[in-house]
């Protein structure tokens, strides 16, 4: 210490120290809240929600055996339209005397480089002989908290975006869960991801989406149907005979309904049409729901 301080410069010097303390103190106490506190939770919060839950991994299929290498291939195998079908064909016949015809939407060869790669993943065992095969994964109801999850590995490894998915909210007006909710440059982006084909969307599914906008309000809202088949013939027109609004296509089976509402399928890949989505959206500016 510099004994020319006068005796003052000591007390103020002092005071100083002690007021830094208490602050290193504080952030010290409330460092455990924030670490444990998602971005995804801290902006839902801001907007008055409470989060129950998120990132429930019960009914998620995931490779029993785990290494970074071989949940980057699933990641990278679930990007392909063909593979999603097979797994939802997998998951409702899992075992069988003849794993060539599990799928009809995949050749004999892809086939076998699916079941060949989810053998190493440890969720089947098959033969090349005999043919029999055995889905040794999760026992689960629907692809869908698979689906979710995919979309949201999508959000964050693509898209750099902080992301949940299977998002449990307190007290909503319209209740219910929200399959995948993320955080791009402080705007919340809401994905509902729906497995089934359009023949499986029906007028209460809308209104329940839409109601579910209403609760948490995001910048960005996407219908995803897992489908290659058009939007136009039916999902279009749900929505827009609810919202009586017209849908504007923006380019294949991608439309924009304003205000930040987007309809989509999977043609030509979910990764590549949420692309679409965000370039558009940040391009018109951004205007919330």
């Amino acid at each position: 210490m510099d004994r020319n301080l006068p005796p003052n410069g000591v007390t103020e010097l002092l005071r100083r120290i002690t007021e830094l303390e208490a602050r290193v103190a504080s952030l010290e106490a409330n460092l455990p809240i924030l670490k444990e506190r998602h971005p995804v939770e801290q902006l839902l919060a801001q907007r008055g929600q409470v989060v129950l839950s998120y990132n429930n991994y019960d009914d998620v299929i995931l490779p029993l055996v785990v290494s970074e290498e071989i949940l980057k291939e699933y990641y990278d195998l679930l990007k392909h339209y063909s593979f999603r079908l097979f797994l939802r064909d997998l998951i409702s016949h899992k075992t069988g005397r003849d794993w060539r015809v599990i799928s009809k939407y995949c050749s004999v060869p892809t086939l076998c480089s699916y079941m060949t790669f989810l053998q190493k993943a440890g969720l089947v065992e098959f033969s090349r002989e005999s043919f029999e095969y055995r889905y040794l994964g999760k026992n689960v109801r629907s692809f869908g908290p698979t689906l979710e999850w995919h979309v949201h590995e999508v959000l964050k490894r693509e898209f750099l975006a902080p992301t949940v998915f299977g998002v449990k909210l307190k007290n909503t007006p319209h209740g219910g869960d929200y399959d995948v909710i993320s955080v791009f440059h402080g705007s919340l982006v809401y994905v509902e991801v729906k497995s089934s084909p359009p023949r499986g969307v029906e007028l209460p599914n809308v209104e329940a989406f839409l109601n579910r906008l209403e609760d948490i309000n995001p910048n960005i809202a996407v219908f995803l149907v897992d489908t290659e088949l058009r939007m136009k013939d039916k999902i279009v027109k749900l929505f827009e005979e609810i919202t009586r609004r017209e849908a504007k296509r923006l380019v294949r089976e991608l439309f924009y309904m304003e205000n930040g509402l987007y309809l989509i399928n999977a043609q030509k890949g979910i990764v590549s049409n949420l692309r679409l989505c965000f370039q558009h959206f940040f391009k018109i500016g951004g205007r919330t729901l």
